[in-house]
């Protein structure tokens, strides 16, 4: 005999029970009642409906974004480069970062990152580049992305260059997205 209704009844009976959340001193959360009412969790012990409410908690601490591939981006002189970098932040507003305006701060921090490093590197030759990589490039990094990411509630400490290599690329992909072959003659 199958049961399984039974379980969903009584599934459904609990949802009338509050039931506590227990909120760490590294995290935030957000609960949206009814849906459509954000409400931010401070840390802490909370009761919250499950008939009414639903929530989501993130680390809002100081943390690290690594790049895993490094970006490939052109000087201003034509030289191309791999670059790979590591974002220092923490979230400063979580209505903002998950709860009204974003909802993957990771994807949002990567996005930005990507298209900061590719509007700085397209800027300067690659002798200006190479000298000025860990200073006067990395602090132009930094307060781009501060200022781009505050607008989605993370505040960023610094964005720091971990790989940086002239290199050679070469496109290989189709329209469709299928890798062309080279044709021998």
């Amino acid at each position: 005999m199958d049961f399984s209704w039974l379980a969903e009844i009584f599934n459904g009976l609990l949802s009338f029970i509050p039931r506590p959340v227990i909120v760490r001193v590294t995290h935030g959360g957000i609960k949206w009642r009814w849906g459509s009412r954000v409400i931010e969790l401070k840390p802490g012990w909370r009761w919250l409906w499950p008939l009414t409410t639903d929530y989501e908690i993130i680390v809002v601490a100081r943390q690290t974004h690594k790049i895993r591939k490094p970006q490939i981006v052109e000087s201003a002189d034509g030289v191309t480069l791999a670059v790979g970098w590591v974002v220092v932040y923490c979230i400063n507003d979580i209505v903002k970062a998950i709860g009204q305006r974003n909802w993957n701060t990771d994807t949002t921090i990567n996005d930005i990152t990507q298209s900061t490093i590719t509007h700085v590197f397209n800027k300067y030759k690659y002798e200006y580049i190479q000298k000025h990589l860990c200073d006067k490039i990395e602090e132009e990094l930094t307060s781009i992305c501060k200022k781009e990411l505050n607008k989605y509630g993370v505040l960023i400490y610094q964005v720091k260059i971990t790989d940086f290599a002239k290199v050679e690329a070469k496109m290989l992909w189709g329209m469709n997205g299928n890798y062309i072959e080279e044709e021998e003659e």
